[in-house]
């Protein structure tokens, strides 16, 4: 008889426990999870293809820079004058690039910014609890990289 009471009181509590247990499980958050196209929203935005067409035009004019000096610095006889014609637009050809990525990075960095703080904003609105690059989910999550490029526009 009094195995039979350790018998009921451990079943009692071996279901309170399984019991509390199971609630602790269910009343765990859901994730709502997205995936965004980081690079497909990239090639839709219409600044960094202005960026791209900006630094395109600053790169040949670069180029033309260096052809012009090649020319100079080949045609010159003083070789003192040419050496010195060298340096000068070595400087210059530096300087010039320097300023071109230092632009184009400081662009870039204000663009890919607007993009998180979208995406980030999309999914507060939406109720996600997680935004993964598509690249980096095999398989799951809401693809909102459609909704991202139209509020991009």
């Amino acid at each position: 008889m009094k195995n039979n009471i350790w018998f009921v009181i451990a079943c009692v509590l071996t279901f309170f426990t399984g019991y509390s247990m199971n609630n602790m499980a269910v009343s765990f958050p859901k994730y709502k999870v997205a995936v965004v196209d980081i690079q497909a929203v990239m090639d839709k935005s219409n600044e960094i293809q202005a960026l791209k067409v900006s630094q395109d035009k600053q790169m040949n004019e670069l180029n033309t820079l260096i052809s012009k000096a090649q020319n100079e610095i080949l045609n010159e006889p003083d070789r003192n004058k040419a050496m010195q014609l060298e340096e000068n637009y070595r400087k210059q050809i530096e300087e010039k690039k320097n300023s071109i990525d230092e632009d184009y990075n400081k662009k870039l960095v204000q663009v890919t910014t607007k993009i998180r703080n979208l995406i980030s904003g999309e999914a507060k609105k939406t109720n996600y609890n997680l935004v993964l690059p598509t690249g980096m989910v095999i398989t799951g999550g809401e693809d909102i990289t459609q909704d991202i490029i139209g509020k991009l526009k």
